[in-house]
């Protein structure tokens, strides 16, 4: 039985096995959000934290005005950082 894998293939086995994926995913998201939003926004931003099992991604941000204007824009948002990753990936965001 002749089985052929692209490095491709086996690199993302591995990843899968030994649970990196996961972090490698969460990097994605964090950097994708930084991205979006711009540098002034991530100056605000207290933390960024994805969960890869809910698709939640928590922002802490440190100014309750820009915790409410963002809050207006969550589903943009969303749809922004997808878009940067290729994938819907993040399925809601909770602005804390």
């Amino acid at each position: 039985m002749n089985h052929e894998y692209t490095i491709k293939d086996l690199i993302d086995a591995a990843l899968k096995r030994y649970n990196f994926d996961e972090s490698i995913v969460r990097g994605h998201v964090e950097q994708a959000y930084k991205e979006v939003v711009g540098e002034f926004i991530v100056q605000l931003t207290r933390s960024v934290r994805y969960d890869a099992g809910s698709h939640t991604l928590k922002v802490v941000l440190s100014s309750p005005a820009l915790k409410n204007e963002l809050t207006y824009k969550t589903s943009d948002l969303i749809t922004a950082i997808n878009k940067k990753l290729g994938s819907n990936e993040v399925v809601k965001l909770l602005l804390l």
